[in-house]
């Protein structure tokens, strides 16, 4: 059992991910919320997982904003400041992609990475395991324009492996901007 003297516990930055050793605190985080991923488990289920668990940059992010959790890089425990410029250091754009990550979560949405699927994230309605991802979600700089070849290739991408395609804009201080397409035979 976990006491309150655990919380927040202090996770280990890693470079692109983090690490969280205590198989208790790890079970919660996975169990509320589907943060992380379970170390060696492929799939998943909530309950009590026995494995270290795998945080990505943006499930971090979010977990220290709120508190649930401290990240210590180097020995020394970090501000949001310093983990965003060394998230920085590994996505581009790192910041605006989590203003999606977090519009997502704050839907009421578990949000993944989407690496495996050519995409920034996938979207769940209840969770990984439990539903298949319905989204795949790529981030775009606001205004930037985008030819139609691309919008063909990764909506013929998100089709075949049973998704529907979004792109999601991020611009400070206002909701990410989301944009489904459909394909239409006539």
């Amino acid at each position: 059992m976990v006491s309150k003297t655990n919380f927040p516990p202090s996770v280990i930055l890693d470079k692109e991910s983090i690490i969280i050793w205590d198989e208790d605190i790890s079970s919660i985080l996975y169990s509320n919320g589907y943060f992380g991923k379970p170390l060696g488990l492929r799939k998943p289920t909530p309950g009590n997982l026995q494995r270290p668990l795998v945080l990505s940059l943006f499930d971090g992010l979010i977990l220290l904003e709120n508190s649930i959790i401290s990240i210590s890089l180097n020995d020394k425990n970090i501000n949001i400041d310093e983990f965003v410029e060394h998230a920085n250091n590994y996505y581009e754009d790192f910041y605006d992609k989590y203003q999606v990550y977090k519009y997502l979560r704050d839907l009421g949405y578990i949000v993944r990475p989407g690496m495996k699927f050519g995409s920034d994230f996938v979207i769940y309605e209840k969770g990984p395991g439990i539903d298949h991802s319905k989204w795949v979600v790529h981030i775009e700089k606001d205004k930037k324009e985008l030819k139609a070849i691309e919008i063909v290739r990764a909506g013929r991408l998100a089709a075949s492996v049973k998704k529907r395609y979004l792109i999601a804009t991020s611009i400070s201080k206002e909701s990410p901007k989301l944009y489904s397409f459909d394909r239409v035979k006539i």
